[in-house]
């Protein structure tokens, strides 16, 4: 039944029976070792639905969804029963995505037809292995683990798991990989790529996979990138793959000459075969060295001249002189170009652009050296590149390069102590800030020497270790001008974070300290600490003010602003205390920012807000009625008319009746939507009609616009518009309903509010030119005790007929 296929089909992952209880029918339904993670009644017929839930009478079940039979959802996951510790080799090619696993597995796929994302799942037995194709989504990155007793496999338009890669390694003549995790299942078998034919070498492991910086291509061979295990494409039959349960090597059959790489013998794992010695010994000896160096350069014939320049460039990067270094390769490769493609001369190049901190785009291709020391200064030339935007591949970009930088951190202890002192401080720092666990490991294993003390309180700092902040203050005082801004920088913004002091005061002081930032190379940071700080703060001027002088000093490409701007400006947009003092400044630095990225409407709106707000503190009408209208234009539904209902006001209140007749929305029935209630329009829209009538001295048709009203707004202004056409009885009838719903809510109230005590009296005297005493005399039982109180108390006593006194002059 569920067994032909449609097993695979769910909506979250199958997984093995322990996983998840189930009522015993349901279980019933499914192949041993399997059950659902959610409600499988989606993918079962009637018969079945009825089968698997008979004795399950559990009330928080989710209710079966009547579902066509024919219809099977989509699976965001597919769990693979290939057994308990199976091997894998898993790769892609184009679209389709390859799992070779050790052992003869029957999978059924059949239920898998055209199910999103697994638009094509097919398996097949072959030999001793069981391989697996899946056709993947267009850029979706395949992501499979170990679970269980099989292997799970999902899509996803960005990785957010990047699995550990193989250790590359050298055993003689022979490639090494050695997988991360040591399960004693490895196993090699040769494949026939499906679509070109080309015989494939795979390493099945459950850890270890093969990225980018692994690939290797040498004489007749190619090691390819892998989601799981080892993937060898080789056409000379003399390559062979084996392993020893520990780890792959990769071989010639047989004694040979010729080398496993096109580009000569790998070096020994943990050195490097550039060629270059950068071991040191006593300052004073690399100086005289050098000093030899120059001279046989200059004595040397035309024949050895290019070499002797070399060996003086050598010299120079042991004393660590990179101007030096960078002017004795310019005259060299001038005279020899040719000399480039030698790997000493490519590793000095990397160590010119270091010292030097130059960003050299021609040193970025991969070269073939994998030793950790070769990573190292891959590393190193990356970390010379401006670290740009704030996105996740740059995050990528920089995780990748602190991985190179701690894969050869350890060999820069052995290099001479000028250049071990320009390169470890650098380079431990960046492990500390951008590395992972693993990487801050390496880093944590070195000796803790001066170069290392300030890495290593990032490290603290990043880990919120208990001493971190002990050890940031104390590098604080160091007395190095390149130690103490950074320590700072790191103390301030642990301060942020665990929110030990107030976030304005962090902003100011990084900004006092900015000179400093700069000298250490950490002006962008630091700027963006200080925005966050004032952002935390609410310090909406500075932070915004910080934003602008950023992108003006590093671009907006440069210079990660955009996220930061929508915060500042909603913070701008619902500020409720604005100073008028500090008002107008704030409307330049507001209106400077609606140039910084005019067309995100988020953005712009946030800032006219924020705008028409400080207008109106500042009594700006006109402007404030400008920006009003540009609000308008973006804006829909409640907030349109809210906006609408303010300018009205101001056009109402600059007694400009044609902007105001433009400003409301058209009459036509067929443009207002219908209100539950039966109300053509809100009552904020018909008041402003009322009172654009009233205004053109049209009183019948302003009185029309509020006909059927209730709502007490309505009847207040009901209430002036009668009293204004003297109908003085329907201003009694208009303004009782108001009284009573003021009064309702404070019987038993000892005095009247100013308002209510208002209403009376308006009320009094429209029934005292009504002659309306039943009125008058219900405002005299219930509120006379309490008028009496009042400053018009002889006013009120007046109108409801209670003094001789002569009615005023008028009534």
């Amino acid at each position: 039944m569920l067994a032909r296929g449609c097993l695979f089909a769910l909506t979250m992952l199958l997984l093995p029976q322990s996983a998840l209880a189930l009522p015993p029918a349901a279980s019933a339904l499914l192949p041993s070792g399997w059950s659902f993670l959610n409600d499988p009644s989606p993918l079962l017929s009637s018969q079945e639905r009825g089968r698997a839930l008979v004795g399950h009478t559990d009330d928080s079940a989710r209710p079966v969804t009547q579902a066509d039979e024919g219809v099977v959802p989509s699976a965001t996951g597919l769990w693979l029963p290939l057994g308990e510790m199976t091997p894998v080799a898993a790769f892609q090619n184009g679209r389709r995505l390859l799992i070779v696993a050790a052992g003869r597995h029957v999978i059924d796929t059949a239920g898998l037809t055209n199910v999103a994302p697994f638009e094509g799942v097919s398996a097949r037995i072959m030999a001793d292995v069981t391989a697996v194709s899946i056709l993947c989504p267009e850029g979706s990155s395949p992501l499979i683990r170990p679970v269980g007793h099989g292997w799970t496999v999902s899509f996803g338009r960005h990785s957010t798991e990047s699995p550990d890669v193989m250790l590359l390694g050298q055993d003689e003549g022979a490639l090494t990989f050695t997988p991360p995790r040591e399960d004693g299942a490895l196993f090699v078998v040769t494949f026939r790529d499906p679509d070109s034919g080309r015989r494939l070498l795979l390493g099945l492991s459950r850890s270890g996979s093969v990225s980018g910086d692994l690939i290797r291509r040498g004489a007749g061979f190619e090691v390819r990138p892998s989601l799981m295990g080892l993937v060898i494409a080789a056409d000379a039959d003399a390559i062979e793959l084996r392993q020893n349960g520990k780890q792959f090597f990769l071989d010639r059959v047989g004694p040979s000459d010729t080398p496993l790489l096109a580009g000569g013998k790998v070096a020994a794992y943990g050195a490097s075969d550039a060629g270059v010695a950068l071991a040191g010994s006593p300052p004073e000896d690399l100086r005289e060295s050098v000093r030899r160096a120059q001279i046989a350069a200059a004595m040397a014939s035309a024949g050895q001249r290019f070499d002797a320049r070399i060996r003086l460039a050598q010299a120079a990067a042991r004393l660590a002189n990179g101007a030096l270094v960078s002017q004795v390769l310019q005259v060299a490769l001038e005279d020899q170009p040719e000399g480039n493609t030698r790997k000493d001369i490519r590793r000095l190049r990397q160590i010119s652009a270091v010292l030097n901190g130059r960003a050299d785009p021609s040193l970025l291709s991969e070269e073939e050296g994998a030793t950790p020391e070769d990573q190292f200064w891959r590393g190193m030339v990356r970390a010379q590149f401006p670290i740009t935007g704030e996105s996740p591949d740059v995050d990528v970009q920089r995780t990748r390069t602190a991985r190179l930088i701690a894969a050869g951190l350890p060999s820069v202890s052995g290099y001479s102590q000028p250049l071990r002192h320009r390169l470890l401080p650098v380079a431990a720092e960046w492990v500390a800030r951008y590395g992972t666990a693993k990487d801050r490991g390496v880093l944590l294993s070195l000796p803790s020497v001066p170069e290392t003390v300030l890495a290593r309180a990032l490290t603290a700092a990043e880990t919120h270790a208990l001493d971190a902040r002990g050890q940031l203050e104390t590098l604080t005082h160091d007395p190095s001008p390149m130690v103490w801004p950074v320590a700072s920088e790191a103390a301030l913004r642990f301060d942020l974070e665990k929110d030990a002091s107030p976030a304005k005061a962090i902003g100011e002081h990084v900004d006092g300290l900015m000179p400093a930032f700069r000298m250490v190379g950490r002006e962008r940071e630091a700027r963006l600490l200080s925005i966050d700080a004032f952002i935390k703060g609410k310090e909406w001027r500075a932070a915004q003010q910080g934003v602008q002088d950023g992108q003006a000093v590093y671009g907006k490409a440069g210079f990660p602003g955009h996220d930061r701007l929508l915060v500042i400006a909603r913070g701008f947009a619902e500020q409720k205390d604005i100073e008028a003092k500090n008002a107008l400044a704030e409307v330049e630095l507001l209106k400077a920012a609606m140039t910084i990225e005019p067309n995100d409407p988020t953005l712009q709106e946030y800032l006219l807000k924020a705008l028409e707000r400080r207008y109106a503190v500042l009594g700006l009408p006109e402007a404030q009625r400008t920006v009003l209208r540009g609000l308008l234009q973006n804006q829909q539904g409640p907030e349109h008319q809210d906006t609408m209902v303010k300018l009205v006001r101001l056009d109402l209140d600059a007694h400009d009746l044609g902007a105001a007749l433009h400003d409301l929305p058209s009459e036509n029935p067929a443009d207002v939507s219908v209100l539950p209630g039966g109300q053509p329009e809100a009552l904020e829209v018909s008041v402003l009609r009322a009172e654009v009538a009233r205004e053109q001295h049209d009183l019948p048709r302003a009185a029309h616009y509020l006909t059927g009203r209730t709502e007490t707004q309505a009847l207040k202004m009901r209430g002036q518009l009668m009293e204004q056409a003297k109908d003085w009885v329907g201003a009694v009838s208009a303004l009782k309903p108001v009284i009573d719903a003021a009064w309702t809510g404070r019987k038993e109230a000892s005095a009247l509010s100013p308002d209510l005590e208002a209403l009376v009296l308006e009320l009094a005297g429209d029934a005292s030119r009504a002659h309306d005493d039943t009125t008058l005399s219900a405002l005299k039982r219930q509120y006379g005790s309490l008028m009496e109180r009042s400053a018009s108390a002889g006013v009120f006593k007046l109108l409801v007929g209670e003094s001789s006194a002569k009615p005023p002059a008028g009534g």
